[in-house]
Parts: structure tokens; C-alpha cells; sequence
């Protein structure tokens, strides 16, 4: 369809990511639009072809091989199984970030920049509603947040990694465009400490933070210096010092060391807390480990092996559940020690791949690395708002090169 042009496709992956904060059905809408794009245009089924010859998408074919093979299990249900593919086909952005944007830098820091405005501007509505600016407005809208609790700190951390990263990069003298970055990324760090609730959020900004020093004071000296380590460490205490003096940050924080020491009383007790539910997962899908180790329950299986494995407990170690909110694994139980390597293999590929002078790639490192740490408690790379968004920036932010 030669009316189909490359821009109109890479409004619509933008729209994606756009719409993964606030629209699930609007953004599974646009995905579908953008494959029927993509399949209907020669010269992008030609980067595709291009694409396949990459290391990169051998592993994700093997990783994907291995999800669709999971349903011939025998503790696989047919529901729960295509309700697990289902979560997983966002990984396919990948592939589709890659033939929209490879050759195109500079729609690549437009979408950039579309991402960043789009989260200024959720940020302002949440900030009229949170504050009690305007009363008619609260009344209107009910509590308002980006996505989850979780990803609003985590998609106001990817902002703040935006304007960081092109702040670090104006070596020119204090001027208009500098102080105004400074202003936003001020304003962005305030947004989190003092409006969001999400622990993962917190220790994203923590990561933006020391990814953008770093890069900053690595570039100064050329080498990791004393000053480098000094300004990482500076950061990272200021940094640390603002989350435990904002009343919102910090009660979040104490909550969680407080359901972490209190974890086995509340066990006892049978008190249900965030923290103390997790510990009682993780508890149980360790002790699991040995079993799916070499062969994995097979995808969507995780609930029913968990099942079996509490049918003799009481408690709450007896709750069943279908996340272990730990990624890693998650994929382990249902894909056994080969799923996880392909799964660590291709995120790790995402990180480090030999473009490290790209002004870009810091900036798509700590996003990744964000959802990397924040996956050691939940599972972020499936979830549909944190899933859709890491696994378009991947193919948004990376180059892949071919096998030679």
C-alpha cells in the first residue's frame, strides 16, 4: 500500500508507547495497526529480513520458540497458556522499534521528545489533582495516577532520563535551554519524591540519577577518576537524603523495612503486607526451583506448579498465586534454566552492544537497567504498561548488527 509511509508508522509506535501509560485498549488498537502497517510496507519487511540476520533476533526467536512449545505441558491450561502468550507478544516491538527507526536518528529523538512532553503533561494533570488545585477538576477525576502505582514513578524516572540526558550533553555555557532542563529535571525529581508512591519509582530515579553522573563526570575527566566517584556518591546521598525527608517517599520506605522486620510475626499472625507476601512467594518458588530447573512447568504453568508446591501448607504460605513478583523467576518455573539464560542473554545484548560513543545509549541503558533492578520484585517485562513500554524502548533505543 504505497499511501503507507514510514512516518505515519513511527507516529504510530510512538502513539504505543504513548497510550501504554494510560489506554490499554488503545494501545493494543495502535499495535495491531502498526503489524498490519509493517506486513503491508516492501522496504520495512526487508529490514525485517535485515533484522533476522542478527544474533540478536536468533535469541529471541529461540526465547519466543520456547513460549509457544510451553503449552504441550501437562500442567498447562489452554486459557491460561494464551493468556500468557497474549502478555508476552509485546516483545515483538522489539524487532518492530528496530526496521522503523535503525536508519532514522532523528525520528528517534523526536519519539524521544513526544515521550518526554507526554509525561510533562501527565505530570501537570496529576499534580492539579494531588495538590487540590482546583476542586471541580478533583471531582472529575478520580484518583488519578500514571498507569499502576508502580510504573507512575517509573514512567516520570524514564522523563527525567530524557532531559538528564540531553542536559549532560550542553557542554556550552549556562544559556536559556539549560536552565529550562535543569528547572524540568528539578521538577521531575520534586514530582516522585513528593506525589508518587511507588518504591520502584524511587529506586529508578536513584538509577537515572547515578547512570547521568556518571556519564557527565566520565566525560569531564575521560576516565573513571576520584572526582567521578566522589560526584556518583554526592549524588547518590542527596539523592537518598530528599526520599527520606518527603513525607510521602519516606512513609514508603519505612513501610517497607517495617513489613520486612516484622515479616514472620505478621506470618503468624496471618497479616497480609506487600513485603511479607513476597518473601512467602519467593520462599516457595525457590523450594520449587529443583523441580523445573532443566524443563519448566511450561508457559502459564507457574500457578499450577506453585499450587502443588503449597498443597501442604498453612497460612499464608498456603496462598496461591500466579507471580512470584520476581521476573527471573517466573521464567525459571515455566521455562526451565534455558528460557531464563535466553531471556537474561537478550536483555543483556540490549546493554551491551558496541556503540558505546552513541549519545543515545546511556540514556537506553539506565531505562533497561531500571527495569532490569525493578524485575527482582515484580515482573515488569510482562505486565502490559511496564511490558509495552520496555520492550518498545529496546527496539527504539538499540542498534543491532548484523551477523558477519
Amino acid at each position: 500500500m504505497k499511501w503507507i509511509k514510514l512516518q505515519h508508522l513511527q507516529g504510530i509506535f510512538a502513539g504505543i508507547i504513548a497510550m501504554s501509560m494510560i489506554s490499554p485498549p488503545l494501545a493494543n488498537l495502535l499495535e495491531v495497526l502498526l503489524i498490519l502497517g509493517v506486513f503491508f510496507t516492501p522496504s520495512l519487511r526487508e529490514k525485517l529480513i535485515k533484522f533476522a540476520t542478527t544474533l540478536d533476533f536468533k535469541i529471541q526467536f529461540a526465547f519466543i520458540a520456547l513460549l509457544l512449545i510451553g503449552f504441550a505441558y501437562p500442567l498447562v491450561e489452554p486459557k491460561t497458556y494464551a493468556a500468557s502468550i497474549l502478555s508476552w507478544r509485546k516483545i515483538l516491538l522489539l524487532p518492530l522499534g528496530y526496521v522503523l527507526f535503525s536508519d532514522n536518528p532523528l525520528q528517534k529523538r523526536k519519539v524521544l521528545k513526544y515521550i518526554f512532553y507526554f509525561i510533562l503533561l501527565l505530570t501537570a494533570i496529576g499534580l492539579i489533582h494531588k495538590s487540590n488545585l482546583l476542586s471541580f477538576f478533583n471531582q472529575s477525576i478520580n484518583k488519578y495516577q500514571i498507569g499502576s502505582t508502580s510504573s507512575e514513578s517509573m514512567f516520570v524516572a524514564v522523563a527525567l532520563a530524557i532531559v538528564l540526558s540531553s542536559l549532560v550533553q550542553r557542554t556550552n555555557s549556562l544559556g536559556v535551554t539549560k536552565v529550562t532542563e535543569s528547572l524540568l529535571a528539578l521538577y521531575l525529581v520534586g514530582y516522585i519524591a513528593l506525589f508518587t508512591t511507588g518504591r520502584s519509582g524511587y529506586l529508578a530515579m536513584l538509577i537515572v540519577l547515578i547512570f547521568m553522573t556518571f556519564k557527565y563526570l566520565k566525560d569531564q575527566e575521560n576516565k573513571i577518576g576520584f572526582k567521578t566517584l566522589v560526584g556518583l556518591s554526592l549524588v547518590v546521598g542527596i539523592s537518598a537524603a530528599l526520599l527520606m525527608n518527603s513525607k510521602t517517599s519516606a512513609d514508603r520506605i519505612n513501610q517497607a523495612f517495617t513489613e520486612l522486620q516484622l515479616s514472620e510475626k505478621n506470618a503468624s499472625e496471618n497479616n497480609v503486607t506487600s513485603i511479607g507476601q513476597r518473601l512467602n512467594f519467593w520462599e516457595n518458588t525457590i523450594e520449587m526451583i529443583p523441580h523445573y530447573f532443566l524443563t519448566g512447568a511450561g508457559t502459564g504453568g507457574f500457578q499450577a506448579a506453585y499450587t502443588e508446591q503449597v498443597k501442604n501448607k498453612t497460612g499464608l504460605q498456603a496462598a496461591i498465586t500466579q507471580d512470584p513478583h520476581n521476573q527471573y523467576m517466573k521464567i525459571l518455573i515455566e521455562q526451565g534454566i534455558l528460557g531464563l539464560v535466553l531471556f537474561l542473554y537478550l536483555i543483556a545484548r540490549a546493554l551491551f552492544q558496541p556503540h558505546v560513543a552513541d549519545t543515545n545509549y546511556v540514556l537506553g541503558s539506565a531505562v533497561i537497567f531500571i527495569w532490569i533492578v525493578t524485575s527482582c520484585f515484580n515482573a515488569h517485562f510482562t505486565t502490559f504498561m511496564e511490558g509495552t513500554f520496555v520492550w518498545a524502548w529496546m527496539g527504539l533505543m538499540n542498534r543491532y548488527q548484523s551477523s558477519r
